[in-house]
Order: structure tokens, then C-alpha cells, then sequence
């Protein structure tokens, strides 16, 4: 078997003087603390690990991240709406426009989705680069749906004033239909009820208030919706080139 012989390296205590072995951090007989005092080499930082082929670490600072990346991309910003009314205008009336007509006020829902969307692009059509969040397109969407509630509240005011009489008489012949269709005596007499109403001035200018107060809800509902979908589309199209 072969021997193993370890050197043990011996020095004075700086305090004591007494020779004590160099791996004790404490003098034995003083208790005083051992100084070290390291070489130049000894402090030298470590070098680096060499790396070669594509494995190599590589530090990529901002200045050198690709177009396109989540750094470069703008900000969202506050909404200009010395910018962004005029895109709502337009397409608030637009919406309105097509509502008011007979066969095309069907798809109300839809136009009112499509003119919050409407409003969006031209709002990022006149601010290019600017980064439009969904809420930011609900807000637009909503001030479009606002402009096309107020077109079609005067517009049907209107056509209520010149046309009151026709307005009931299709309502008592809808009430009609309901009562022949409905045979139960209590429901029949709560639509007696609430045709009687209607019959007065008060009750169908309430009626009419009620009508207009559900169209509010729903003209700013769907057009902030529009918007929303429509900033969200468009968002995503951006990240796609």
C-alpha cells in the first residue's frame, strides 16, 4: 500500500507567537483571530467560461432587440379626443342613420357594434402608433354609441309628434293580437290595463320616456362593446406584422 503524507504548515501567532498549525482560524493558547493575507493571485476574479459553436451566451441590450419587440412597441397613451370625437361623430350618425331606416333598423345591434369598431380606426388612423387598449376603445365606442343615441332620439321625437295617432293604432293592434293569442283572463286584463294608459297623454309620454331610456342602455352597451372588439382586432393585427 502506498502512504499518504500530508504537510502540515505551521506559523506564529501574531499575538502570542506561539506556532500553531495555518489551517486554524484561532489561536489555541491566546484565542486570537488569524489574519490572512492573500496573494495577488489569490484575488483575482475567476475567469469567465469559454464557450464556442452556438452555445456561446450572448447579452442582448435594448439597442439590439429585433422591430416589433415588446420594447419598441408604443405605449398605450391617453385618449386625444380633439382627435378621436370626430370618428365618433361620424360614425355615431352612421349608426343612426341606418337604424332609422325601415328594413335596415333590424340589424340595430350590429350597426351600433360596427360604428364602435368605426370609431376606433379612424381614431388610430389619425393617431398612427399609438397603442389603443380595450378599455380605451370601449370609451371611444361608447362616446360614438352616445352621438347615435342623440341622432335617433331626435329623430324619433319627431316622427312621435307628427305621428302620435298611427303609434297607437299600431300598438292597439298589437295589444290585439296579444289578447287573442293569450287566453288567460288575468293577463288579458293587465294588457286592458296598460292599454287604457297608454290611451292617455301621460301614459304614453311615460310609455315613450321608458323606450327611450332602454335605447340609451343599449346604444352605449354594444357601440362600448364595438369598440373594444375593434381595439382588440386591430391590436392584434399590429403584432402580426
Amino acid at each position: 500500500m502506498t502512504a499518504v503524507t500530508f504537510l502540515v504548515v505551521d506559523h506564529p501567532c501574531y499575538k502570542c507567537a506561539t506556532s500553531i498549525d495555518e489551517t486554524l482560524p484561532f489561536c489555541p493558547h491566546c484565542g486570537a483571530p488569524q489574519i490572512r493575507v492573500a496573494s495577488p493571485d489569490e484575488d483575482a476574479p475567476p475567469e469567465a467560461p469559454q464557450y464556442s459553436g452556438d452555445a456561446t451566451p450572448r447579452l442582448v441590450t435594448p439597442a439590439s432587440w429585433p422591430t416589433g419587440s415588446p420594447a419598441n412597441l408604443s405605449q398605450p397613451a391617453a385618449i386625444q379626443w380633439e382627435l378621436a370625437w370626430k370618428g365618433a361623430l361620424l360614425s355615431g350618425l352612421g349608426a343612426a342613420v341606418l337604424t332609422a331606416m325601415p328594413v335596415m333598423g333590424l340589424g340595430c345591434c350590429l350597426w351600433l357594434l360596427g360604428a364602435g369598431a368605426l370609431a376606433v380606426w379612424l381614431y388610430q388612423r389619425r393617431v398612427p402608433g399609438t397603442l389603443v387598449t380595450s378599455g380605451m376603445g370601449m370609451r371611444i365606442g361608447a362616446v360614438s354609441g352616445a352621438v347615435g343615441y342623440v341622432a335617433t332620439t331626435i329623430w324619433s321625437v319627431f316622427r312621435f309628434a307628427s305621428n302620435s295617432q298611427e303609434f297607437r293604432t299600431a300598438m292597439q293592434e298589437q295589444m290585439d293580437k296579444s289578447l287573442a293569442a293569450n287566453p288567460d283572463p288575468r293577463a288579458q286584463e293587465i294588457m286592458r290595463q296598460f292599454m287604457g294608459n297608454l290611451n292617455t297623454p301621460q301614459g304614453l309620454a311615460t310609455f315613450f320616456v321608458l323606450i327611450l331610456a332602454i335605447m340609451a342602455v343599449v346604444f352605449v352597451i354594444f357601440s362600448a362593446a364595438g369598440g373594444a372588439l375593434g381595439a382588440s382586432m386591430f391590436a392584434r393585427r399590429r403584432d402580426l406584422r
